[in-house]
């Protein structure tokens, strides 16, 4: 496979991964703030401030507000992280494969796209605002079953599955590191029971809210919280689930073109540091420097993937 035809799939991917992330991050805001209200303009700016764009959104608008950050993320096209943007540029990626796609899979992020165009042509109407989200979100699952149901499991699916994984490990470890005091051991006693509301907001910003109750029978504490959203094999948005997926694709990889590469090592070196991290329990592995360690080593990965795949520049 030609270098740039596997950067479009693998950057379609993380697009789209992208876009989903965001959508779900600004419905748990939303969420909050209908029922924290004296609290919901710092959840706001605390997503903006988590997209390392405080300074950019200072510049469009005076002030955080609810209204205003929806805004921002989902349709002013000035910033390339907004919903609108991610999917234009997941299409354009699309477009210039479209061949490597089945017609099942093309219509899927096709149509997703044409759905939020009309939809945020204009500024959003708080009163449309969960159907608009929940349209972004439906959309990516569409996108998904398409991708398993109709495309050969080659080395086009494996690019797709790369993007797809690398961005949902990278938006996982970064929800974690920006509340990792909240998920600390001694949490539950120093911060409260009010507290619980944020454990819940990284729960449903990760679809895991209703999966860790159903293990748990709604018992929330903060070690058991953080040892889900890392640790925990079943949840599709854990840190190790995507590494075991990243790494059964880099392997695929290496079968298909009968050779090894340096990203297969390097994932499987982290998938590794996960499984330490695991046997050490939460208790003892240092939370914060676990997070960041790991932020920069997936981020490493990505730029090794390019490398040894001849992704373009």
């Amino acid at each position: 496979m030609l270098g740039r035809h596997a950067d479009n799939l693998f950057w379609m991917a993380r697009y789209l991964e992208r876009a989903e992330n965001s959508a779900r991050r600004i419905q748990s805001a939303f969420l909050h703030t209908l029922t924290q209200r004296a609290e919901g303009d710092e959840e706001w700016a605390a997503i903006i401030r988590s997209t390392g764009k405080s300074d950019a959104f200072a510049t469009r608008h005076e002030s955080v507000s609810m209204t205003n950050a929806i805004d921002y993320l989902l349709r002013d096209k000035s910033n390339e992280d907004s919903v609108i943007s991610l999917l234009a540029n997941a299409r354009q990626n699309a477009r210039s494969v479209r061949t490597a796609l089945t017609q099942e899979v093309w219509q899927s992020l096709n149509e997703s796209w044409m759905t939020c165009n009309t939809a945020l042509k204009r500024p959003v109407n708080i009163r449309d605002l969960p159907s608009i989200l929940e349209n972004i979100i439906k959309g990516s699952s569409v996108f998904r079953g398409a991708l398993y149901g109709t495309m050969l499991h080659n080395d086009i699916f494996n690019f797709l599955r790369l993007g797809t994984f690398i961005e949902r490990a990278d938006n996982t470890a970064r929800i974690v590191g920006a509340r990792y005091h909240r998920l600390l051991p001694t949490a539950a006693g120093a911060l409260g029971g009010a507290d619980q509301s944020q454990w819940e907001i990284m729960l449903r910003s990760l679809a895991a809210w209703r999966s860790y109750n159903w293990l748990n029978r709604g018992h929330l504490d903060p070690s058991g919280v953080a040892s889900f959203l890392i640790f925990d094999d079943r949840m599709p948005r854990s840190l190790s689930f995507c590494y075991r997926e990243i790494c059964t694709n880099l392997a695929d990889l290496e079968t298909e073109y009968g050779r090894t590469h340096a990203s297969g090592q390097r994932a499987r070196n982290v998938l590794q540091q996960l499984e330490d991290g695991r046997k050490k329990d939460i208790h003892r592995i240092g939370l914060r420097d676990f997070i960041n360690g790991f932020i920069v080593d997936n981020n490493n990965l990505s730029l090794t993937i390019a490398s040894d795949f001849n992704l373009a520049p």
